[in-house]
């Protein structure tokens, strides 16, 4: 049961991330982003610097 927990959490979170992005390419603020996703601001920015990086 363990590995189903495991794999269901990398999956939420990996979803959280996704809706991070898209946020961020929308322009919403970092505050704003971990509110509504449960995020750390350091992931949130973590991401915003690799969106930065793709363009």
């Amino acid at each position: 049961m363990e590995i189903v927990t495991s794999w269901g959490e990398k999956a939420a979170q990996k979803t959280r991330e996704e809706i991070a992005a898209n946020l961020l390419r929308e322009g919403m603020s970092i505050e704003t982003i971990v509110r509504v996703t449960g995020l750390t601001v350091e992931q949130v920015q973590q991401l915003q610097s690799q969106l930065t990086q793709e363009n």
